[in-house]
């Protein structure tokens, strides 16, 4: 009883500081979300700039061959996403603990945006008409998503954290918090690895 109680309580404090978040960062969120479009066409025009071999090898530091290939859903890309994102997360829980810090973490999130715009746009030049679907059914909807629970978990914590100081101790709030954005983004990235090998995908981005 006692545990289902404290569950609620998660809950719902959980549901007021995202309604809360939204309402007094609506700017800075409106702010993140543009510069990562901006980003992300950035990375795209790089990617066309750029389509030729030399160039892509000069910019990307990726085996090429081992590009052209394609790599499948394998476990190790998958292992290596996740180490991915719980470093991303690690960092911007740094980053939320003073309002200070948050060019930086919108650097963060435009670097990401860049990243995916790059990869994105290879996929296209790389793989063809196969390449535009797995871009669009698979890889567009998963990164997008991760993207916005990455923004959208550092506003919230940032703002759990100022209810820490202004009304007491609530670590144990913030690490279910921490445990239960990095579940989500786990089972994005688990979804789009278990797509890409049911529909035999060739490309997997480690972003």
């Amino acid at each position: 009883m006692v545990k289902s109680y404290k569950t609620h309580s998660f809950i719902n404090g959980l549901r007021f500081s995202c309604v809360n978040t939204i309402k007094e960062c609506k700017w800075k969120i409106l702010l993140s979300f543009a510069l990562i479009l901006v980003a992300i066409c950035t990375g795209v025009f790089f990617a066309i700039k750029y389509n030729n071999s030399y160039s892509l090898g000069q910019l990307q530091e990726i085996d090429l061959g081992n590009f052209y290939m394609g790599v499948t859903a394998s476990s190790s890309a998958f292992f290596s996403r996740c180490l991915s994102l719980l470093v991303n997360v690690a960092v911007l829980c740094v980053l939320a603990l003073s309002s200070y810090l948050l060019p930086f973490a919108i650097v963060l999130f435009a670097y990401r945006g860049y990243l995916f715009g790059l990869n994105f746009a290879l996929i296209f030049i790389f793989y063809g008409v196969g390449g535009v679907i797995t871009g669009i059914v698979i890889i567009l909807p998963c990164q997008l998503l991760t993207l916005f629970v990455l923004v959208m978990f550092y506003f919230i914590f940032q703002k759990l954290n100022k209810n820490c100081k202004r009304f007491g101790s609530t670590d144990c709030n913030r690490l279910v918090f921490i445990i239960v954005c990095l579940v989500i983004l786990l089972l994005l990235n688990l979804a789009e690895t278990l797509l890409l090998w049911l529909l035999n995908g060739k490309v997997i981005m480690v972003i």
